[in-house]
């Protein structure tokens, strides 16, 4: 399954075979946080030499936060699965796909670096870029991040722009059974947003709610331990 399918309009998904003697569930690295694009993401398709303007569109999508390591100075990250798309309704579509890095220095998060390397396609061309952020001064608190990426390796007729505004998504962190109550706990970062708890018998769904909508980031469910498969997902609200 795809990050793409997991996270879908605000929702996240999570499958638990559960039976007495063993709980089965995918969950992420601890090390590794989903982050989701927020309203103000954008992509800029520019030809220097051209007369035209400037093409922008707004650009949704998701990528891998994976901790590599820490000092008193700073902490990098390497940037996994990178997937976004930008465009508007019958107007130009962009696909964006890759990896990278982003550092984030000082006690306060004072300064950044993020250094890009994906595959930039449209309906007639598919660019390797390479980008940077010119500007490297944190203007959100942590955990958001918002920078703006110029690609490096840009040509006068072809020059993309990257602004990225982007929150850390929902996920699921632990699932806990109960083996005596035959209940399972789950535990999620919902980062202060409203979630609601569904719950369906096949991954397909339907999916019914569990939970009231509430900023809790637990729930148990109850005599959930049977054998049979469940699926649980996370709506945001």
């Amino acid at each position: 399954m795809s990050l793409r399918n997991l996270i879908l309009a605000g929702l996240l998904l999570v499958g638990v075979r559960a039976a007495p003697e063993n709980v089965l569930a995918q969950l992420p690295d601890a090390a590794t946080q989903i982050y989701t694009l927020i309203t103000g993401s954008e992509l800029t398709d520019d030809c220097p030499i051209c007369d035209r303007i400037p093409i922008v569109v707004p650009m949704t999508g998701t990528f891998r936060l994976k901790l590599l390591d820490e000092t008193p100075f700073s902490t990098r990250y390497e940037i996994q699965d990178l997937s976004f798309h930008a465009g508007t309704n019958g107007g130009a579509e962009y696909w964006v796909s890759g990896s990278g890095t982003y550092e984030v220095g000082g006690e306060v998060a004072v300064a950044q670096d993020l250094f890009l390397d994906v595959a930039i396609k449209n309906s007639d061309t598919n660019t390797k870029a390479l980008g940077v952020n010119g500007d490297r001064a944190v203007k959100q608190p942590w955990p958001q991040i918002q920078v703006s990426v110029l690609q490096t390796n840009g040509t006068e007729t072809q020059l993309y722009s990257l602004k990225l505004e982007a929150v850390p998504a929902l996920q699921f962190r632990a699932v806990l059974p109960d083996f005596q109550n035959k209940s399972l706990r789950l535990q999620w970062d919902s980062h202060g947003h409203q979630v609601q708890l569904e719950r369906a018998m096949i991954v397909g769904g339907p999916y019914s709610p569990i939970s009231p909508i509430a900023t809790n980031q637990t729930f148990t469910d109850v005599s959930a331990l049977t054998n049979r498969a469940l699926f649980y997902r996370l709506r945001q609200y």
